[in-house]
């Protein structure tokens, strides 16, 4: 099984606590609390995007561990990457005074691309549970937290760009702005390299890997 409507309690303790460690160290690293903010949902959003991709790529990965980790981590990923995203969020809105309805009517395009990025997160949160996916069934389910989960990548890459390019020096002068780069890169990469492996399977035996449907 490749998907997990269940939210286990250890799961999320360790997210929780990994996720403070690299905003403790992100801290420590000289980043203003409000990059810090920005930058730890980033991340969790990475690790839900690179592991499926990496378990076609290394299908071992599955066997080397209990609990069909990293597949069963996902879920609990992108929950507490909502959680930070909201901090996000509140902190953008505190610096424009809680002018909302200001912030909203005069954001740029880039804003608005992580605003409804941030929007598709939120349904993906509240349908990632064991109900959604009894109602949506498996493959719907799927289909709906898989999909919703690229359409946000892609919005918050865009948003990405904005900050990285438009917005100061080119990502080499700042260490924080490299590794979003690095990390697009990295997620495309592992999404084509998963594709390709799957297509020259199909070629190869007429048929697709195990968990591919």
């Amino acid at each position: 099984m490749t998907v997990d409507p269940f939210n286990r309690g250890e799961h999320h303790a360790a997210v929780l606590v990994g996720s403070v460690v690299l905003a403790v160290f992100l801290w420590a690293a000289g980043y203003s609390f409000s990059r810090v903010v920005a930058a730890v949902p980033w991340f969790l959003l990475f690790l839900v995007l690179v592991i499926g991709p990496v378990t076609k790529i290394w299908p071992p990965i599955n066997r080397r561990f209990k609990g069909n980790f990293p597949l069963y981590v996902r879920s609990e990923l992108g929950i507490w990457f909502v959680m930070w995203s909201l901090a996000h969020v509140l902190l953008v809105f505190q610096f424009s005074g809680w002018d909302v309805v200001g912030f909203v009517v005069g954001m740029s395009a880039w804003a608005f691309a992580a605003i409804v990025g941030f929007l598709i997160a939120v349904i993906l949160l509240f349908t990632s549970n064991i109900w959604a996916y009894r109602f949506m069934g498996p493959k719907a389910w799927k289909w709906h937290q898989s999909h919703g989960t690229y359409v946000m990548f892609w919005l918050l890459t865009v948003h990405i760009y904005d900050q990285t390019f438009l917005r100061g020096a080119v990502p080499i002068a700042d260490s924080l702005h490299l590794l979003y780069v690095l990390s697009i890169l990295i997620v495309v990469g592992l999404h084509l390299g998963a594709f390709i492996k799957v297509v020259a399977h199909y070629r190869r035996h007429g048929k697709y890997p195990s968990g591919i449907q």
